[in-house]
């Protein structure tokens, strides 16, 4: 896959390890289950098909910590899980920039953003954010609020939980193997819609990890282009 010239930058979030919280909520219980072969549509709906490249700004908060704002890229190919994707600053001093076919091949890595963690941080987070998991549907079902649950057992040991809501709106909660929440991606209640017409994600998500070093990145879309089908 042959991405485009990358002018901006994806997620501060790979600056810190994630490390599983104690006591953090386990997964939700599927109290109606679903046939799992009725649900593919529905377990996909988070997720871009096809090859596109998003632009975000990004705002960051870590525990303890100013704000940081960012402008991000990522270029993305839904059906080899391909991913391309650089960090830069908003005047424009390009940080970091790499892309994925299976291994990492970094371009561009200014200090302290050139540790092989950083690297491969990165890349999961995107993957988390905008690819579906490695691993096969488990379960499928409505929760005790309604909600439509997705759950996928991952390659590496993990829980992922896609939940849709009724209202269109839909998080992502990825757990260890103690099932503590490390991770969720959501959507603004207050804005779910698409910047752009077209736009396969909506306007606003919010990623919020959890451990000693805990960290929230809200990500706004700017521009969505689609690259091929």
């Amino acid at each position: 896959m042959r991405f485009p010239s990358l002018r901006s930058c994806l997620l501060l979030a790979v600056l810190f390890q994630m490390i599983s919280c104690a006591g953090a909520p386990g997964p939700a219980v599927i109290q109606q289950p679903l046939p799992l072969e009725m649900d593919d549509t529905r377990c996909r709906l988070p997720f871009p098909h096809g090859k596109w490249e998003f632009v975000h700004s990004i705002q960051a908060a870590l525990s303890g910590a100013p704000k940081v704002t960012l402008i991000g890229v990522t270029a993305l190919d839904s059906r080899t899980g391909a991913v391309a994707c650089a960090l830069m600053t908003v005047e424009g001093m390009v940080l970091f920039d790499a892309r994925y076919d299976g291994e990492i091949h970094v371009g561009r890595a200014v200090s302290p953003f050139d540790s092989t963690a950083f690297a491969r941080g990165l890349i999961n987070d995107i993957r988390f954010m905008f690819l579906p998991p490695d691993g096969r549907p488990v379960a499928s079902g409505r929760s005790e609020d309604g909600a439509f649950i997705c759950r996928y057992g991952t390659t590496d040991a993990m829980t992922v939980d896609i939940v849709i809501h009724g209202d269109r709106g839909w998080g992502i909660r990825q757990y260890d193997g103690d099932d503590r929440l490390i991770r969720s991606l959501t959507t603004d209640p207050h804005n779910p819609g698409a910047a752009q017409a077209g736009t396969p994600i909506p306007a606003r998500l919010k990623l919020t990890a959890s451990g000693p070093a805990e960290y929230a990145l809200t990500l706004d879309l700017i521009e969505a282009r689609e690259l091929g089908r």
